[in-house]
């Protein structure tokens, strides 16, 4: 079967592919062994949940993240399992299941920032400013042309799949 894209189509491909074998490195220090995942549900709980807060529903993780409630459920059995989150009750609703981090679930969350921190900053300082400003350019259209693609198909399925929605992208965690 011949292929239907162009050479420069396949080339771009080639290359998206390689970042993702190359995601397969474990992290180090204390989030050795653990998903990126579980990282960013980490970094949605540090960055929405403040001291003292009764913390953040699963329905809520699970918009934030993009995933579903029992997505959301598994990895919190085991960031619970390993002292990393607490699941406690809403002081209005007794019923209703609220998930915070513990110290220990803090001090890795912190490390795992400073691991992307460090890894984003390298890439940067690799690039240098005028190829980095250009790399964010062309991500950003990139970004869009997916977002425009994706409307168009609802359009054209008669399905809004949360139009007006912030995009959960925009702000770094």
């Amino acid at each position: 079967m011949e292929s239907r894209i162009s050479p420069m189509a396949r080339e771009l491909m080639i290359t998206i592919r390689r970042f993702r074998h190359r995601g397969k490195k474990n992290h180090s220090g204390p989030m050795a062994g653990r998903k990126q995942s579980e990282g960013m549900l980490l970094m949605v709980l540090r960055s929405q949940v403040d001291d003292g807060e009764p913390g953040i529903m699963v329905s809520e993780l699970g918009r934030i993240l993009d995933v579903t409630s029992p997505t959301v459920t598994q990895l919190i059995k085991g960031l619970e399992a390993d002292g990393l989150v607490v699941r406690g009750t809403d002081p209005s609703d007794r019923r209703a299941v609220r998930i915070t981090l513990t110290d220990e679930g803090v001090r890795v969350t912190y490390s795992f920032i400073e691991e992307m921190e460090s890894m984003i900053g390298g890439l940067t300082d690799y690039l240098g400013e005028q190829d980095t400003r250009m790399l964010v350019q062309l991500l950003n259209r990139a970004h869009d042309y997916f977002v425009l693609r994706e409307a168009r198909e609802d359009g054209e399925s008669g399905q809004d799949r949360g139009a007006g929605a912030p995009d959960k992208g925009e702000r770094p965690l």
